[in-house]
């Protein structure tokens, strides 16, 4: 064979490696954009999680929801989840603007997560904070952003918490100023 045979045979083989390289990488991105899209979409959802028993442990109402099978995680817009830890009536109630649930017991709420107790006359009332994570197994809530606690006659800010909303615990972690209001009689 002479030298422009091959030199057209070798750029033959040469294009006809990376025709075949082509395909996988077509495939690959085609993967990546089936995995950003939601397998559905759900509006103006209303589910209900309940225990052993029987008895509500939490209720997720969210505007919308789209759930992502292969990164195994759920988005929420608009969520409020009602926290059960006594059986009988809700506990809190935690609204923000977005959430992701993961492995369907760890949430993250993101953007003005406000936390009410629902419980009458109790020494916190409510929790205001950017960013929220809940467990609902253990019932454990934790957040590394500024906190601001409101109860009865008081105002917390801090920045961290820790709580546990079966036990109704809340503990500011770093930089914690109070302010004590004296009410008129």
């Amino acid at each position: 064979m002479n030298r422009p045979t091959w030199f057209f045979a070798s750029l033959f083989i040469l294009a006809l490696v990376l025709w075949q390289l082509s395909p996988s990488e077509t495939q690959q991105l085609s993967a990546k954009r089936e995995a950003s899209k939601p397998n559905f979409v759900a509006e103006k959802l209303y589910s209900v999680s309940f225990g052993e028993d029987g008895s509500p442990r939490y209720r997720i109402y969210a505007e919308e929801m789209e759930f992502f099978e292969q990164l195994k995680h759920t988005t929420f817009a608009q969520p409020k989840i009602l926290v059960y830890p006594d059986p009988s009536q809700p506990v809190w109630q935690i609204v923000a603007d977005h959430a992701t649930v993961q492995q369907q017991q760890n949430v993250i709420l993101n953007d003005n997560v406000v936390i009410k107790n629902l419980s009458r006359g109790e020494y916190v009332r409510d929790l205001i904070t950017e960013k929220l994570e809940i467990d609902l197994q253990t019932e454990t809530m934790s957040s590394d952003q500024p906190v601001t606690v409101y109860g009865p006659s008081y105002e917390l800010y801090g920045v961290g918490m820790d709580g546990d909303l079966a036990n109704e615990i809340v503990t500011l972690l770093d930089d914690i100023e109070a302010v004590y209001h004296n009410p008129q009689e």
